[in-house]
């Protein structure tokens, strides 16, 4: 089984080419955005540790009143990520087992921050998602709760994608629907080639 890793920065569209391997070519995808949403609504321990480490006080809180704490103070952002990370990996090696237990050929996982984590080791290949900065900066701020200043904080703590583009095996520049879709194809061939 191959293990592809899917990156990309902030707004390059990392999940419409997730949901392009799962509808139109029926890869098993693993998304780590989705999964950090899922632990964030389920995980009893998270929202005590977050009251207790990041809030400070025992309240009601929105993902919007963490964001604005953690993206000012990196101490308490790596404090969330150190509790939060372990328990993706988690969910993420489960997600690998069961499709090798199905004997999938291929498997996508989208990990956003793949290169900031160290984390290239564990994929066969990655997939780089990239876009053109302005029209990342524009889909950035569609997003609810999204400012300027926040999208430039949260760009600036990723390392830039012409960065990443040299560790990369394959790159999907996500500016047009159909050329992402045939380029994904491409990219499906090439890999399965590689499993024969």
């Amino acid at each position: 089984m191959i293990k592809i890793g899917l990156t990309g920065s902030i707004a390059v569209g990392k999940s419409f080419v997730l949901d392009i391997f799962k509808i139109k070519y029926n890869i098993p995808v693993f998304s780590s955005d989705e999964c950090v949403r899922k632990i964030y609504a389920e995980n009893i321990e998270l929202k005590k540790f977050i009251k207790e480490k990041i809030l400070e006080c025992d309240r009601k809180f929105t993902s919007e009143d963490i964001a604005s704490i953690v993206f000012k103070d990196s101490a308490k952002l790596q404090i969330l990520e150190n509790f939060i990370h372990p328990l993706v990996k988690m969910e993420r090696e489960e997600f690998i087992n069961q499709e090798f237990d199905k004997q999938s050929q291929l498997v996508v996982i989208e990990v956003p921050l793949l290169f900031e984590k160290n984390l290239e080791y564990e994929f066969d290949s990655i997939i780089l998602v990239d876009v053109g900065e302005d029209i990342q900066e524009e889909r950035a701020l569609l997003r609810k709760n999204m400012t300027r200043e926040k999208y430039l904080s949260i760009k600036a703590k990723q390392i830039p994608n012409n960065e990443k583009i040299e560790r990369c095996d394959f790159v999907i520049n996500n500016h047009d629907e159909k050329a992402t879709i045939n380029n994904i194809g491409n990219i499906i061939n090439e890999l399965k080639r590689q499993v024969r």
